[in-house]
């Protein structure tokens, strides 16, 4: 398991959305704080991770997918790009949490499917599951989710 200090020591590699220039935001301290609370809580941080990015995403009432493109790339959470419309899949370059990280044999982009549903969910109406299908953490180049959708009155 990487240690939280390591993760400020790796080039985020985020050539587009700047990720070697340090301020308050960098993404390195997001990182630290991520693999801290993962040494703390174990798996229950990536749930927390999640919900957090979902609330998030849902909270911004966005309207559409390009504005949770726009939103995504300004925000620097990473480079999103719809792949395929059926099945609807979502890759995300430069990813806030992983992008640059070594092969961890495992997924980490908790935080940003989170977000993703919760814009989505948002957009479209409708309950959405994601899975993470190819992830940096897995030593893949890039990060992607295939998304599913449920009417709402299947959940209530």
């Amino acid at each position: 398991m990487i240690e939280p200090i390591d993760v400020l020591k790796i080039n985020a590699n985020r050539p587009t959305l700047d990720g070697n220039n340090i301020d308050i935001t960098d993404v390195r301290l997001f990182r630290a704080l991520r693999f801290a609370w993962e040494k703390c809580m174990g798996r229950g941080t990536n749930v927390m991770a999640y919900m957090s990015g979902r609330t998030f995403g849902k909270s911004l009432n966005l309207k559409t997918i390009d504005e949770m493109i726009e939103f995504a790339k300004n925000y620097k959470i990473g480079i999103i790009t719809v792949v395929n419309k059926n099945p609807l899949q979502i890759r995300v370059d430069e990813c806030m949490t992983c992008s640059g990280l070594p092969n961890m044999e495992k997924p980490l982009c908790y935080f940003e499917g989170g977000f993703i549903v919760g814009c989505l969910e948002g957009i479209v109406n409708k309950k959405v599951k994601i899975n993470e299908t190819h992830c940096i953490g897995l030593g893949d180049d890039f990060c992607q989710f295939e998304v599913s959708t449920y009417p709402l009155y299947i959940f209530k």
